[in-house]
């Protein structure tokens, strides 16, 4: 390997040992709470250290937010991929992008905490990810009208809805109680809807 993609490799080596130990640190204690200095201490660095990577404690955040991101959108990209036909496709993702989300301690931070609301990147964010997951549903539910398995009037708006129901969920779930408990019931619960509807037949 030559000398400067040793330098860059290392860079990144370092960069994701960055972002693995201050993942680790905002799980524990949170935004607000963490500082720079904690996350120098945990790598047994000095804080330029740090700054020569991450300009900041938000950057450091937003780098460890889509980390945490790129395992929905790997996931996404896997059933997308997938020989499941539309319905267990779209089954699929909304379990397991639940299931995940349940568990992506920063990401729900970011969703639900006010104080990061003020962030710079925080609605930018959202929207993008937001975007993605509705470019996605709109995928499975044209695939849906391609093999004659869904019956969608407006393919944007029903991707949509979907799209916040899912979020319109994802604050409970992060929370403790019966909801939280109970996650694939609800989703169970919310896909008979969204396949069989409210009314019966």
């Amino acid at each position: 390997m030559c000398s400067a993609a040793l330098i860059k490799s290392e860079k990144d080596d370092m960069r994701d040992s960055i972002i693995d130990t201050a993942s680790a640190i905002f799980s524990r204690f949170g935004f607000k709470k963490t500082t720079v200095d904690d996350i120098a201490q945990a790598l047994r660095k000095g804080k330029s250290s740090i700054y020569y990577y991450f300009k900041s404690k938000e950057e450091i955040f937003q780098a460890v937010v889509d980390r945490e991101a790129d395992v929905l959108r790997t996931q996404m990209e896997q059933i997308m991929a997938s020989d499941m036909d539309p319905r267990e496709k779209l089954s699929a993702h909304i379990k397991g992008r639940m299931d995940l989300v349940k568990n992506m301690s920063n990401y729900m931070e970011l969703l639900k905490n006010d104080d990061l609301s003020n962030l710079d990147f925080a609605e930018k964010f959202r929207k993008k990810y937001d975007l993605e997951e509705i470019q996605v549903i709109s995928q499975l539910l044209q695939e849906g009208i391609d093999k004659e398995t869904f019956k969608v009037k407006n393919i944007e708006l029903s991707a949509l809805a979907i799209v916040t129901a899912m979020k319109g969920l994802e604050v409970p779930l992060a929370l403790s109680g019966k909801y939280a408990n109970n996650l694939m019931a609800v989703i169970d619960d919310m896909l008979d809807i969204l396949f069989y509807g409210l009314v019966k037949r």
